[in-house]
């Protein structure tokens, strides 16, 4: 449902581009009309879906949810930069169109931006879980800005889906659209020498890693090193060679478990166990959102 933007605008934009969201799509949304948080609007632009995903944005009864589409493709980069045009939070949250937010995701990330006013980016740890819902561990990341730039040349620990950013960084730091498929590492490049960055230490959000994907992976880490050679004047000297050698090992390590088809098993090994707890509120979480998501359809 579209609705004009209120002039005074909301807490928190969340931006949302979807493409073929498939049957995830529903759970994905009804865990953002779930949270406790509630002063957000949600900027759900289609990117050229083919699979009624539009129909299914456009179902959602809540005038808190602006929807449009051009009826093109465009690629994830230019229709989040479109979504941060439109926005009129003073916050901008991301979210992916197969993910989970927690319930309490917003409240938390809101309340240690507002608590934390040198910091301009925001994420949160991740729990893991496989196409079907299963949980595989939770992945942790740094919570402060020292320890999260630390290594470039391995990357970022800021889980792009988990952002919470102001909306002053945002319009300052838009994406490139021609980083197709590492938008995030281009944009943490660029601007982390004047921004600072940190960790909310809940587990907030849960992250569906796809079996396959390979090629994504592929492209990825190839667009990255591109980047990192056409940029070397700017960059701190041998980090494209110490990530073309990091990327190389990813590259190998991809390669062999599509292969063997043991990319769960892999990660389960990598990623940090749940505890108890976490798990229980896990599967509460995902089988609410996909029961109220079936009773919807």
């Amino acid at each position: 449902m579209n609705r004009a933007h209120n002039s005074s605008g909301p807490t928190v934009s969340i931006i949302l581009p979807f493409l073929n969201g498939g049957a995830e799509f529903v759970p994905a949304l009804r865990s953002i009309l779930e949270q406790s948080f509630t002063d957000w609007e949600l900027l759900l632009c289609n990117d050229g879906s083919t699979d009624g995903s539009l129909e299914v944005a456009r179902a959602v009864r809540d005038p808190r949810v602006i929807v449009w589409s051009d009826g093109k493709s465009k690629g994830l980069a230019a229709r989040l930069n479109e979504c941060i045009d439109r926005s009129s939070g003073s916050l901008i949250a991301r979210m992916d169109a197969d993910d989970i937010s927690y319930p309490h995701r917003l409240r938390h990330q809101v309340a240690f931006l507002e608590a934390r006013p040198e910091v301009d980016v925001a994420g949160c740890p991740m729990l893991i879980f496989e196409e079907n819902g299963a949980p595989i561990g939770k992945r942790l990341v740094p919570l402060e800005h020292e320890e999260i730039v630390a290594n470039p040349a391995s990357g970022f620990g800021l889980a792009h889906p988990t952002w919470l950013a102001r909306a002053g960084w945002y319009r300052k730091h838009h994406y490139d659209p021609a980083a197709i498929r590492f938008e995030d590492i281009e944009l943490l490049y660029r601007s982390y020498p004047t921004s600072r960055f940190a960790n909310v230490p809940q587990l907030l959000y849960g992250y569906r890693e796809l079996r396959g994907g390979f090629r994504k992976r592929l492209k990825t880490r190839l667009g990255r090193l591109r980047y990192l050679r056409e940029r070397r004047d700017i960059t701190r000297p041998g980090l494209f060679w110490e990530a073309a050698f990091t990327e190389s090992l990813k590259v190998v390590s991809d390669a062999a478990l599509a292969a063997t088809s043991t990319r769960y098993q892999a990660l389960r090994l990598r990623e940090h166990q749940l505890d108890p707890l976490e798990s229980t509120e896990w599967h509460e979480v995902f089988n609410r959102l996909n029961a109220a998501g079936r009773a919807a359809a």
